[in-house]
């Protein structure tokens, strides 16, 4: 309890009353806090905890839980006030610890990710008011903490300004995309396993995006891919499709929107190794790459903009 701030510990005596305790959580790559919290009774609840920088998006992510929650299952708001938002307590089993121990259930987990996935996209238009759209400055943006950390300050290498000019492209191109509401973290450790139900957690960022940005999220973030294989990519990529009734060149936009999402996310692990020392995200570097490797396969255009791409990072900042 020593960890738990003061303002956190009075709103836990007014909602728990005396006797809960608390531990904390490991959480995203957010600065949010989380705590596991037992009350007098044992009943578990979830404390998400905002530090006072970021208190306007306690309202934020209230009004994002009224969005989502008619249409997709996530963690319940028991109470919430300027400080941090109560929560039901969900478990720590996550679809991507399934699929990693057991690839049959988690498999069968993932198909129904994706039939959920487009049960959350409905959403809209509610949710697409609370945050700006995806456009082309707001990919480059992404992408710009991908040059910083990991080109220029993990790689050390001469080819940022080149690859700037690809990504301007790439990210000119996905303005272009057919647009549903995205999540924006879409991916197997922000989708909670608890009794046989999924749960979706971590959805206060969404906005109208690509049509294909939260499945390129589900279908190759930390290194999924490996797991699950091309065949059943493929195949939950066509299931997507039938799902949503898209055209056939949803094929084609997803590849195009995997490459920038891969490249963003290298730099959201580049960062947090060099700026947090959280070293474990540096494990999620090398499939990526693949990843990347893959999309230009798929999509020639961008063959260029991979071969330029560095792949010499000594994983630790000199």
């Amino acid at each position: 309890m020593s960890s738990l701030p003061a303002d956190a510990t009075a709103f836990l005596d007014r909602s728990l009353g005396r006797g809960w305790r608390a531990a904390p959580l490991f959480g995203d790559a957010s600065v949010r806090r989380y705590f596991r919290v037992v009350d007098a009774r044992g009943n578990s609840v979830i404390l998400a905890y905002y530090p006072e920088a970021l208190r306007s998006e306690v309202e934020i992510f209230r009004r994002a839980y009224d969005a989502v929650s008619p249409h997709a299952p996530v963690p319940r708001i028991l109470e919430s006030c300027e400080i941090g938002v109560l929560q039901e307590d969900i478990g720590d089993v996550t679809l991507f610890e399934v699929v990693k121990s057991d690839r049959p259930r988690g498999l069968d987990l993932y198909r129904r990710a994706v039939d959920l996935l487009v049960e959350f996209q409905r959403s809209a238009p509610a949710g697409a008011e609370l945050n700006p759209p995806f456009d082309c400055a707001k990919f480059l943006d992404e992408m710009e903490m991908t040059r910083e950390f990991y080109v220029e300050r993990l790689c050390r290498s001469g080819e940022s300004a080149s690859l700037a000019r690809h990504f301007e492209t790439l990210c000119t191109n996905l303005e272009q995309h057919k647009y549903e509401i995205c999540h924006r973290d879409y991916h197997g450790e922000n989708i909670h396993v608890i009794n046989g139900s999924i749960f979706i957690i971590d959805y206060q960022d969404l906005r109208r995006g690509p049509d294909t940005y939260d499945l390129a999220s589900l279908l190759r973030d930390r290194g999924v891919a490996q797991i699950l294989g091309d065949d059943v990519e493929e195949e939950l990529i066509a299931r997507y499709r039938e799902r949503l009734g898209a055209d056939a060149a949803i094929r084609t936009r997803y590849f195009e929107t995997l490459l920038q999402r891969t490249i963003k996310i290298i730099g959201t692990f580049a960062k947090q190794a060099v700026t947090r020392e959280r070293t474990h995200y540096l494990d999620y570097i090398p499939p990526a790459l693949q990843t990347i490797e893959r999309c230009a396969r798929e999509v020639p255009q961008y063959q260029e903009l991979a071969r330029l791409f560095p792949r010499n990072a000594e994983m630790r900042e000199r």
